[in-house]
């Protein structure tokens, strides 16, 4: 009688951290950790991989922003950690692949050329400082490979401003908050690592620069240097959900037109003098009047839609669109009225700054494009604003919004105070009645000087 094949155990020289046993308490399919450097989120990692070649003919990538520091961060470690009685051969320093006497295999791999990591369909995979991977490798390229075997991964990094890896975080906080059970997430500092003495680790927060010290080691999330925003904060300060408008509750949209840029859109109501963005919209790639009816569709019937705003590039006419204006083509679809904006933005973003600092604009959770933006506008050049991967269109849009709104926002809070409801509702119809007669004016005549006015505190009125 054949004896069954005996099943050899063999121990990882690794042991996990109070915060890594949290981690792997609440493992999900999907597993983000965001975890400043020192925490021991590499180590996790390497931990986690190995764990999930324990199943024959598994597959585990490995993934580093390049195949070089693939190499450099944990190809050694690996070669370590696993014992030599464990290889059915010697661990293939040029492709950087380890095979295990079970069939398992373990590849490190970059993810600096993306058509390499088509087709092969691993059983699990690690991104090794994700942050730091190109935007579109996770989505386009890797997610579609885990289909065949439904298969897991685990994202491990330290921030890297507000780009790709903040979004994927605010799509696991989503998940989770609708009682999904298919991400987890953890944030993680040095201080969560045991093993690093106290003191040490305050002798090097005394030499390091205070953003470099809470994006690098506390993991917290920062834009560059020279925020055009820097009060505005992703917290129940200025963003958090709110009822939807109400039938005939007056609501407004602003538009800022691109064809190769996003055209991106935005719906606001405002409420006790508070400015509540609820809606975006950001798109390219289509003409002017598909763009209008997206727009238009995206609004429900319950939306009484008051007045509406577009960039000021909107009336320049367009060979290809038969030498009528974008303007011409949002009107033609149904957008109306349909406004202008001046050409000179710093009187709306002196008035987005005020409302901030004043805590009267309020974005909701769902506008995730334009609260990244808000964080990550920042000044270039001293001169012109831009955010770190250049999309700045949504906040363009609330730029032109804050420029259509500024009366209703900005009345004479002196006056308002003594004021009854129905005397303020009647000035301010005489006011906007008032105002929209001599925009017109200002609009055929010589759009960039509209609103170049002074008098309030933030130099709007």
């Amino acid at each position: 009688m054949n004896e069954e094949p005996k099943t050899r155990v063999f121990r990882l020289p690794i042991t996990l951290t109070p915060s890594q046993k949290l981690i792997e308490a609440s493992f999900k399919r999907f597993n983000l950790i965001r975890a400043g450097r020192k925490f021991g989120k590499t180590k996790y990692a390497e931990w986690k991989a190995l764990q999930w070649m324990g199943p024959p003919n598994s597959v585990h990538w490995h993934i580093a922003p390049t195949y070089r520091q693939g190499r450099l961060i944990s190809w050694e470690s690996f070669k370590r950690l696993i014992p030599h009685e464990a290889m059915s051969k010697k661990p293939n320093d040029s492709d950087l692949m380890i095979q295990l006497k079970n069939g398992s295999q373990l590849y490190l791999m970059g993810s600096d050329e993306p058509d390499s990591l088509r087709g092969p369909s691993p059983t699990s995979v690690t991104f090794e400082e994700a942050s730091y991977h190109k935007p579109d490798v996770w989505e386009h390229v890797i997610r579609p490979n885990l289909a065949v075997h439904k298969a897991p991964a685990l994202f491990i990094s330290s921030p890297n401003g507000f780009n790709w890896f903040k979004d994927l975080e605010d799509e696991a906080l989503e998940s989770i908050e609708a009682g999904k059970d298919e991400w987890s997430f953890h944030h993680f500092t040095i201080y969560d690592n045991p093993h690093i003495d106290r003191d040490e680790i305050e002798k090097i927060k005394s030499k390091c620069d205070p953003r470099v010290w809470s994006q690098e080691y506390m993991a917290n999330y920062e834009a560059s240097v020279g925020r055009v925003f820097h009060e505005f904060q992703d917290t129940k300060r200025h963003v958090y959900a709110f009822p939807m408008p109400v039938r005939n509750e007056s609501c407004y949209r602003s538009i800022d037109w691109g064809m190769r840029d996003d055209t991106a859109a935005l719906w606001a109501i405002i409420r006790g003098k508070k400015l509540h963005i609820y809606r975006e919209h950001a798109e390219n790639g289509l003409p002017a009047s598909a763009q209008a009816k997206i727009i238009i569709n995206r609004t429900t019937e319950t939306e009484k839609v008051d007045r509406n705003i577009i960039g000021h590039d909107a009336a320049k006419q367009d060979s290809e669109m038969r030498g009528l204006t974008v303007q011409w083509h949002f009107t033609n679809a149904g957008i109306r009225p349909l406004r202008l904006s001046s050409r000179n933005k710093n009187s709306a973003r002196a008035m987005i700054q005020q409302l901030i600092s004043q805590d009267r604009l309020v974005v909701h959770p769902e506008c995730r494009k334009l609260r990244k933006q808000l964080l990550s506008y920042s000044w270039k050049d001293t001169a012109m604003e831009k955010t770190e991967d250049g999309g700045d269109d949504l906040v363009d849009s609330l730029h032109y919004l804050c420029e259509l709104l500024q009366y209703d926002l900005l009345l004479d809070t002196r006056r308002d105070d003594v004021m009854s409801r129905d005397e303020k509702l009647r000035l301010h119809k005489i006011e906007y009645e008032s105002m929209n007669r001599h925009l017109y004016k200002l609009n055929q005549e010589e759009p960039s000087k509209m609103f170049e006015t002074a008098g309030s505190p933030a130099g709007y009125l």
